[in-house]
């Protein structure tokens, strides 16, 4: 209870929040705010506004000293933004912080609010009264053109739903920070002090969120049309093309396992090619790509299967604005990486989809990204001084390589090194991952002696970093959780969990953990620093931010580098480089993605034609 009341004496009002809204016709943003209501915590007393289009509601509470207390924060940032009222500073996410307390022994569909209350025995209104009231908020009916309008019963129908999550979110709120206060056993002014302030910048973030969701990505319009539009009939044509080749299709262009295994045997994979407990040989995609460039047919086959995947058609759906939106789900992942749709937003849909990507009028974008962002990451939380000496110079890869003897020449590159260079990539990625030997020699295809060669001297190289991590590994053990430098928690039961009845090992999931969680604290602190200096950012992906600035800005583009390398030296103690690729028209994509796009439009083209010439002469046929 000591830090629920440092809480509610700390602030001018503790106010737990809630709205209700109709979204854009993405479903992404508020649009249309219905009410919002407020209850002090502290008093009990609470606060209703119908709002329905107006852009006011009175300013009853101080923005820099009041809390706000939410479920899914980034919503009602979404509404204060939608009111005109700027961002909120404090905000506490219930969501979010059930997301760190208990993350990785949460069901995927047991995250909402009815859950979580119930995780606490908080007494909800049940799972199918929400959905009846939601049905009523939701509806989108139009008579002759003109909104619809909500009676006064309606109206206080609403209110009352939404004063009930209010009320919900206060209580869930006093059991979450008691909840809080025993599992990280704090004890003093400065742990409550700390703890907070971890708890507020995950709630700023999810402001950082709806600015980003409400920004929305520019887009070719005219290309996006087209795809939408055509999509659905040239997508056999391209998939049965290419099947003829592949063969691992049905007519219905569902994947057949036992033509898939003959496809793998085919191109001489199969004493490689990790199995499922049926014996097939698996088709997930991570999986995949680890062979492609083992096998033109198994590069043919992953681009395949990813477009025969591309059947969810809400799919790059334009908002009112011609902008590209979609939730881009906050500590979506159990290391706090944000989710957003693939299906969805063309930066996770695949590289060939950036096509779809173009500023518009005026402006030009920058696609910035850490540059080696988890190697920095490394480097600076074990302090291993060889791993951050590679990080400075001009290539950590290359300096690698060269470090263990697989290049001599002083002056490699990228460009004369390729081969090598990919190779410590690999072996970079398969120590983040936990890989053993066999998994390595897969990846880099050479002997597993080879690859246990490799995996020796690699860690013989770099053991700093790795003693660290298994201190790291071995504390959390004792501490029953891993941290990162921003708060972000990983609690566990020991170093297995149960999966199809048996005890797995989660060791490798856990030496992942702090990198990418620390990766996704940098992101967030770069998010809130770029558009706390009024940069436009339209999208994020892992470690890269796209942002947009009037063409031939230069210096927005300077300072948002800058920003996002003193993010990083906020979190982790160190700088680290940020690169920038330059977008003036449709984001144009290296050779073997752009193939990719180039195939679906020249049939799009050619189906448009046909169908031209059909609609001719069903028009003669009709006249003569």
């Amino acid at each position: 209870m000591k830090f629920l009341n440092y809480i509610l004496n700390g602030y001018s009002r503790v106010l737990s929040v809630d709205a209700e809204f109709l979204t854009d016709s993405t479903g992404t943003i508020p649009q249309r705010v219905l009410c919002i209501v407020f209850k002090d915590i502290r008093t009990g007393d609470d606060f209703k506004y119908w709002v329905d289009g107006q852009k006011q509601i009175p300013h009853f509470f101080d923005y820099e000293n009041c809390l706000l207390v939410s479920f899914m924060a980034a919503a009602e940032h979404g509404v204060f933004l939608n009111l005109l009222h700027g961002q909120p500073n404090n905000m506490f996410d219930c969501f979010v912080e059930n997301k760190c307390l208990y993350g990785p022994f949460l069901a995927k569909n047991k995250t909402g609010l009815v859950d979580t209350c119930s995780r606490y025995n908080i007494p909800s209104i049940s799972k199918e009264q929400k959905d009846r009231e939601l049905d009523l908020i939701l509806r989108r009916n139009e008579y002759e053109g003109k909104p619809f309008d909500y009676s006064l019963e309606e109206q206080q129908r609403i209110m009352t739903y939404c004063k009930s999550d209010v009320e919900e979110t206060a209580e869930l709120f006093i059991a979450q920070v008691n909840d809080i206060e025993k599992k990280n056993n704090l004890k003093t002014n400065e742990d409550f002090n700390k703890k907070l302030w971890e708890i507020c910048f995950r709630g700023y973030s999810q402001g950082s969120v709806a600015k980003i969701e409400r920004n929305g990505i520019p887009g070719d319009k005219k290309l996006i049309n087209d795809f939408r539009e055509n999509w659905q009939f040239v997508k056999d044509t391209i998939i049965q093309r290419h099947n003829k080749k592949l063969n691992v299709y049905t007519e219905d262009n569902k994947l057949n396992k036992k033509l898939f295994n003959k496809l793998v045997l085919k191109c001489g994979l199969g004493n490689k090619w990790p199995l499922l407990k049926s014996g097939d040989y698996t088709s997930k995609d991570d999986i995949v790509k680890r062979f492609e460039e083992h096998s033109p047919l198994i590069k043919e086959f992953r681009q395949l299967n990813k477009l025969n995947n591309l059947t969810r058609l809400g799919f790059f759906t334009p908002s009112e604005d011609g902008r590209l939106r979609c939730s881009l789900n906050g500590f979506g992942s159990i290391t706090s990486r944000s989710q957003p749709s693939s299906s969805k937003n063309p930066l996770g849909a695949g590289k060939w989809a950036r096509n779809f990507i173009k500023p518009g009028w005026g402006h030009e974008l920058f696609y910035l990204d850490y540059k080696a962002q988890e190697p920095a990451i490394q480097g600076y939380l074990s302090g291993d001084p060889v791993l951050m000496e590679a990080y400075n110079t001009h290539d950590i890869y290359i300096t690698t390589a060269q470090k263990l003897g697989m290049i001599n020449d002083p002056n490699a590159t990228k460009a004369t090194h390729k081969v090598q260079r990919d190779v410590v990539k690999e072996l970079f990625l398969a120590n983040t991952y936990g890989m053993g030997e066999r998994q390595v020699a897969i990846r880099l295809d050479c002997s597993r002696l080879k690859a246990r060669h490799y995996l020796t001297k690699f860690k013989e190289l770099y053991k700093g970093y790795f003693t660290a991590r298994e201190n790291w590994i071995n504390g959390s053990a004792i501490t029953g959780h891993l941290r990162s430098p921003l708060g972000w928690q990983r609690w566990i039961l020991g170093n297995k969990k149960w999966k199809d009845g048996k005890r797995v090992s989660i060791t490798n999931q856990l030496k992942n953990f702090i990198i990418q969680t620390t990766g996704a604290d940098i992101l967030r602190k770069a998010c809130q620093k770029l558009l706390d200096n009024h940069i436009k950012v339209v999208s994020t992906l892992h470690d890269a931010v796209l942002i947009e600035v009037f063409k031939g800005d230069l210096e927005q583009k300077d300072l948002a580098k800058d920003l996002m390398e003193l993010a990083a030296k906020e979190v982790v103690g160190g700088i680290i480089k940020v690169d920038e690729e330059r977008i003036t028209g449709n984001w144009i994509q290296e050779d073997k993605h752009q193939e990719i796009f180039k195939e679906i439009f020249r049939e799009i083209e050619n189906y448009k034609n046909n169908q031209g010439t059909n609609d001719q002469t069903l028009r003669v046929l009709s006249t003569g």
